[in-house]
């Protein structure tokens, strides 16, 4: 990636693998409301078109070597926290997530707010499936009384945070634990944290989330060790 001759107030990242099918209509979404934010996608080298997709909309492309979300994630951040940018905001690219929501963020983070989570209160029928809204608020829970904060969604998709917040996190996640860490590294470097209502559109194709229960159980033994992490 070359680099930025002007460095922008916010970055969308938008973590992607094998995204054709939405991957265009997210940017297109974001692009409506982000107010001159740069798009970023961050893509673990999918094997379909979503990279000319997302360059055919006029995103800059990051590629990242090994699967992964939170693999994808760690890659982007490694490089572009040396440039500046004040505010980054991370959202999935399957178009579950309304961009609609990016200026309310870019408002919490301007008042003050280092991290800002975004709480699916407002679900499409068939957004979720019974046993990932349960599994989620399980999670929550857990999340809520191991770090003494009452998180109301810890694996959402929809993040928004200040440089300097970022930039104090020691991510050590590989999969779909990437939210937990996040959610942990906040917490443990006392950020001032926000939480925003959203609403949650379903995935296309009657498709749902590919989280399985035995991925639940991971994420939730995440939370735990790294609560009492010390490092």
């Amino acid at each position: 990636m070359t680099s930025r001759i002007q460095v922008p107030r916010c970055s969308v990242l938008l973590p992607t693998y094998n995204e054709e099918a939405t991957i265009a209509q997210t940017i297109q979404d974001v692009r409506r409301y982000n107010y001159g934010c740069e798009i970023l996608v961050i893509d673990s080298y999918s094997k379909d078109r979503t990279v000319e997709a997302a360059e055919n909309m006029g995103a800059t492309v990051i590629s990242i070597v090994g699967r992964g979300k939170a693999r994808a994630i760690r890659g982007a951040l490694e490089r572009l926290l040396m440039d500046g940018t004040p505010y980054y905001i991370m959202m999935d690219s399957d178009y579950t997530y309304p961009a609609k929501y990016i200026p309310r963020i870019m408002g919490e983070l301007d008042r003050g707010a280092d991290v800002v989570m975004a709480y699916r209160n407002r679900r499409a029928p068939k957004s979720m499936t019974f046993v990932n809204l349960v599994g989620n608020k399980a999670l929550s829970l857990l999340a809520s009384i191991l770090y003494g904060y009452n998180v109301k969604d810890v694996c959402t998709g929809m993040w928004g945070f200040r440089i300097d917040a970022l930039r104090r996190f020691v991510l050590t996640s590989t999969g779909f634990t990437l939210e937990a860490d996040l959610f942990g590294n906040a917490v443990k470097t006392k950020c001032k944290i926000a939480q925003i209502p959203i609403s949650y559109r379903a995935r296309g194709n009657d498709s749902v989330s590919g989280l399985k229960v035995r991925d639940g159980f991971k994420i939730g033994w995440f939370l735990i060790k790294r609560r009492f992490n010390h490092g």
